[in-house]
């Protein structure tokens, strides 16, 4: 991550100008393109910079995106270098590309970093892992794809001074070759990991989220795999054998130690610590063993093999965990079942930014937590001919085309015609859709697409059906 100050045409060939004091003269965009001859099957597009999302430390100002970090909690051990994301949202491109090369204007003083994160939609709609380009070299995605999403992560120096972006364009292209698609597994791959507790209520996430109390996600060391604030793109269900509980959560953080450790991938692809066997966290091979010197990437001692942090909610209540210990991680997304993103709304309303959605239930339905829920735990209710639904909440701002999806933990005793009620802000249902919850269960299950206005709409789980089972309120998405 060390920035190197290259000569003025060097770095503007490998798309990055670097402001190098008052003296220097900055070429516009137009004559950056021009000096570039278009090449056959290029798909070139900027990024508008007033449509992304981002911490509050990115300030959009006359010169562009600055990256000004302000009273950032670190993480307990310390970050050298601090970096703040900026994500711009998904296109859709007129042809499939499978390499994308970022050409940017930026004032980066030595130190400072500007690096862009590119994915892909998968056939399965999921998202792939996020690919990253240093310096404005090309990158390669997994697979070929017509709908790319594009993330800035700019770096501050050692003295909190971060970058500013002036202009975001990108050349896609199809160059072909082997699809990194095929290393993906029949099923999501697992290992034993050192989990240690994240903490940090009222600090923020590497993707934005400001930490409460009693939270639920977890921090993976690699943005790689950071889902979007909010989102589910990249799941872990993470099992403390000492308590027998599992739970299944998002990765909104990066750390521990590391920031570009993505242990989980094979040497073929893992970004740095190529020589390191598939599943073992560099800082783990750092504690145990010496490996690079018994140092992390930034020159740290680890004081612990930690290959994952949990948010307190998950760490706590949901494992039952009392102290920093070892933990069976698997990571959902690895055989390519990750999510899209949306707005999940869970059973347990500690997790939900109820601005955005919540859910109610009344007395009547209890409490489960047999494996496979989603988040923590869910709701089920016995089926019968009474009003007495558990009603999920969610609110857009604007019209809009959404698909609605459910999660529930499938069993013999639940019902094989659990419905759904979708009802649109102006209280008219737009559809009722009978699931078998007996099958299907621990993902995420399409109930179908409808226009919604603006304001609070709701799907509503009924218990008004067949009498002599269950029905499974667990979590919904919207997306």
């Amino acid at each position: 991550m060390r920035s190197v100050l290259r000569s003025t045409l060097t770095t503007l060939l490998m798309g990055v100008a670097l402001a190098q004091g008052a003296a220097y003269a900055e070429p516009s965009q137009e004559s950056l393109r021009a000096s570039e001859p278009e090449r056959s099957g290029t798909v070139r597009w900027t990024e508008d910079l007033a449509t992304g999302e981002g911490s509050s430390d990115l300030v959009h100002t006359r010169d562009g995106l600055l990256y000004e970090p302000n009273a950032v909690m670190r993480r307990r051990e310390g970050l050298l270098r601090l970096t703040g994301l900026y994500t711009f949202p998904a296109r859709r491109l007129a042809e499939p590309v499978d390499t994308v090369r970022p050409v940017l204007q930026s004032n980066a003083f030595p130190g400072m970093d500007v690096e862009v994160d590119v994915r892909v939609r998968l056939a399965s709609g999921a998202w792939s892992e996020w690919s990253t380009s240093s310096a404005g070299e090309a990158v390669a995605l997994p697979r070929a794809g017509t709908e790319v999403q594009v993330r800035l992560a700019l770096v501050a120096d050692e003295h909190g001074r971060g970058p500013v972006v002036r202009d975001v364009t990108l050349e896609g292209s199809r160059v072909g070759g082997t699809s990194q698609a095929e290393l993906q597994t029949l099923v999501p791959l697992t290992y034993r990991i050192y989990a240690t507790r994240e903490g940090l209520v009222g600090g923020t996430t590497a993707n934005g989220h400001v930490i409460k109390s009693n939270d639920r996600f977890v921090a993976l060391p690699s943005r790689r795999a950071l889902a979007s604030n909010g989102g589910s793109e990249y799941q872990v269900k993470v099992c403390y054998s000492k308590t027998a509980k599992c739970t299944t959560t998002s990765v909104w953080d990066v750390g521990p130690w590391n920031t570009k450790d993505d242990y989980w991938n094979p040497s073929s692809v893992r970004e740095m610590w190529k020589t390191l066997p598939q599943g073992k966290p560099e800082a783990q091979a750092a504690y145990q063993d010496g490996y690079n010197g018994g140092l992390d990437q930034f020159g740290r001692r680890p004081a612990n093999p930690a290959g994952i942090d949990i948010a307190d909610g998950s760490f706590w209540t949901d494992l039952g965990m009392s102290n920093n210990d070892w933990v069976d991680v698997t990571y959902l997304w690895t055989s390519g079942g990750g999510s899209s993103t949306g707005l999940v709304i869970d059973s347990n309303n500690a997790n939900n930014d109820t601005a955005q959605g919540y859910i109610q239930v009344s007395a009547n339905w209890a409490e489960g937590t047999s494996a496979g829920y989603y988040g923590s735990g869910y709701f089920y209710a016995s089926t019968q001919a009474i009003s007495d639904p558990a009603v999920f909440f969610f609110y857009l701002p604007a019209a809009a085309t959404k698909t609605i999806d459910a999660w529930w933990v499938a069993g013999t005793n639940r019902s094989t015609t659990a419905p759904f009620i979708i009802t649109n802000a102006s209280g008219t249902n737009l559809a009722t859709v009978s699931v078998n919850q007996q099958v299907n269960g621990a993902q995420w299950n399409t109930l179908g697409t409808w226009s919604f206005p603006a304001g609070w709409n709701k799907v509503q789980l009924s218990r008004w059906t067949t009498a002599g089972s269950v029905v499974m309120a667990d979590a919904i998405r919207v997306r």
